[in-house]
């Protein structure tokens, strides 16, 4: 499909989705997720690959052009570059709450709380971060951080930790204890909302 207009911004959502994917793929998509900003934030590259019509390869394109937009998304947002407080690492992952699955990421920072990386180490359950905090812990000690925050989200919208929670990141914080790596929050997010697992005493 050929967009002749100029002016791309006129132009629907679903019109512009199609100038790269078939109208009925098109309509798929927005009966299954309702908007093209839903499907950006909550579609997977295995749950793209098993619509008709796209396959692994534009799965993959559909994935990179998610990533820009939350990007985009995250720098329009002017996001902190200094961790003070949970308030700010919501901010900075405030694009979690619209996952429709369970993601694990990490906020490295350095001795002043300025963040110096950050990164998905699981999806799936939160059981997951015990297979990435091997490589968490490593990629802290490269960039030499002083400190860690932890988020998931919980795709339910309630944030309340469960007690799977609570354990998995005590193990964490007596991890880094031996490298010398301060746990210092672990925040779970839902829909508009989080708690810190640091305000409520739980680290």
């Amino acid at each position: 499909m050929m967009l002749n207009q100029t002016n791309l911004s006129s132009i629907a959502d679903e019109e512009l989705l199609a100038a790269f994917l078939e109208k009925s793929v098109v309509r798929e998509l927005m009966t299954e997720y309702g908007s093209v900003q839903q499907m950006l934030w909550q579609a997977s590259e295995q749950e793209l690959e098993k619509i008709k019509g796209i396959g692994a390869v534009k799965a993959r394109k559909i994935q990179c052009i998610a990533e820009i937009a939350k990007r985009v998304y995250r720098i329009n947002n002017v996001l902190p570059p200094v961790i003070k407080g949970p308030d700010d690492a919501f901010k900075r992952m405030e694009d979690m709450q619209f996952l429709a699955v369970e993601q694990v990421r990490v906020i490295y920072l350095n001795i002043k709380g300025g963040i110096i990386g950050e990164e998905v180490i699981a999806q799936g359950t939160i059981n997951s971060i015990i297979v990435g905090s091997r490589e968490m812990f490593r990629r802290a000690v490269r960039l030499l951080a002083a400190s860690i925050i932890l988020l998931h989200n919980h795709p339910s919208g309630d944030v309340m930790p469960s007690q799977e929670d609570i354990a998995i990141t005590r193990k964490l914080v007596e991890a880094g204890k031996l490298l010398d790596i301060n746990i210092l929050d672990h925040i779970i997010i839902g829909k508009g909302h989080f708690e810190s697992f640091k305000e409520n005493n739980l680290l």
